[in-house]
């Protein structure tokens, strides 16, 4: 998912503009077309919100039923504005505008330069042939001439808090590695269900039983298919892994390896937050957790420093297949709590924390041989 919205209206100047700058950015958006997929009361609201303005700022006159309804009339309330609005989605003002740093009614276009992750486009001709100019040349510019300053942008703290915050329970997906009958890395998973179902999440797992090695199956497998959705649906992850000969299973190892670096222009594990877990059938041992941790970060997702090794696993559970009071169980407990609460904190800037210098570089220098093929 793109980390900027548009809420676009394709018979709009105005719209059209701004979804070019946004393009010359070197961001595709996530488009919302709000004629025929308006947004609802709650999501207005929040946009509103976003925007530090009341529903009567976004009412568009031009154009629509605004002069016929009499909405300039004061006895209207808010809430009747809403109802208005609902009926009539083309009374919404165009367009709006989310990133990680802020919503924007971006009227005239290049109010859009303000909230952009990478605001320095170069020049940009509008269609009335308007011309928009770059912000001004910074100290960077200057001083450090094997910057490309085009792709470059001074930290910003407004960035790190979103401006529409999610209000659904946090997805947790988690993996086991045994295919036992009773396989403890599945009960500490089952356990863990419990316990982050009770600090608020939504929970799935995944039954790695029938899934095939890698390279050994098309990536169409059913069981492929499966994991790849949980995974696009989840921001977060538990691993939990049985230490064999050293190591993490091979099946904790396939399940791993069948999430593709990326897809398209997606990276489905990129942002998530992951905690790590081990079961031992021995002394304690730390050796897979090190080695998810490893993969975790390969996978660019975000790892929270606590972690779970429990040892004699066997000893850890009863008859009825749940865990005993321990200090393992306790260590457990606090793994899930900073996950969710690392989850909580990052999945709306998710993509403001893992957006890097070197790839708006790479990106802008597509980009720019795309604009200017001398071909077209």
């Amino acid at each position: 998912m793109s980390c900027v919205t548009i809420y676009h209206n394709p018979g709009c100047a105005t719209s059209r503009n701004t979804l070019a700058m946004i393009r010359q950015s070197g961001v595709q958006p996530h488009i919302v077309e709000y004629l025929q997929t308006p947004p609802n009361r709650a999501e207005l609201q929040a946009l509103l919100q976003g925007m530090g303005l009341g529903v009567r700022d976004v009412l568009r006159q031009k154009g629509t039923p605004y002069a016929e309804l009499d909405l300039g009339n004061a006895q209207w309330t808010d809430e009747q504005l809403f109802d208005f609005v609902e009926q009539h989605p083309v009374l919404i003002n165009r367009p709006i505008v989310v990133t990680p740093l802020g919503v924007r009614l971006c009227r005239p276009s290049e109010v859009v330069l303000e909230i952009l992750p990478n605001a320095r486009i170069g020049q940009f001709i509008k269609e009335d042939g308007a011309l928009v100019q770059r912000p001004p040349s910074t100290v960077a510019e200057q001083e450090l001439p094997a910057l490309a300053t085009g792709s470059f942008r001074a930290m910003d703290a407004a960035a790190l808090k979103a401006p529409l915050r999610s209000t659904h329970a946090p997805r947790i997906l988690l993996l086991y590695g045994s295919l036992r009958e009773r396989s403890f890395s599945r009960l500490v998973v089952e356990e863990s269900a419990r316990l982050l179902q009770a600090l608020g999440a939504e929970v799935q797992v995944f039954n790695p039983t029938g899934l095939p090695l890698v390279d050994d199956a098309s990536v169409h497998h059913p069981k492929v298919q499966e994991l790849r959705a949980l995974t696009h649906w989840s921001e977060g992850m538990v691993w939990c892994s049985p230490e064999r000969h050293g190591a993490m299973t091979g099946v904790m190892k396939t399940q791993i390896d069948w999430l593709p670096l990326s897809e398209g222009a997606i990276r489905p594990t990129q942002g998530k937050t992951l905690a790590v877990m081990q079961v031992c059938g021995g002394s304690q041992s730390f050796n897979a957790v090190n080695q998810m941790r490893i993969l975790g970060r390969w996978m660019r997702m975000l790892t929270i420093p606590n972690q779970s090794s429990v040892a004699k696993a066997f000893m850890e559970f009863g008859d009825d297949n749940r865990m005993k009071p321990s200090s393992y169980y306790d260590r457990i407990v606090d793994v899930l709590e900073e996950l969710v609460k690392f989850t909580l904190l990052t999945r709306d800037v998710s993509a403001y924390l893992l957006d890097r210098y070197s790839e708006r570089k790479e990106t802008a220098a597509e980009l720019s041989r795309r604009v200017n093929q001398s071909s077209i």
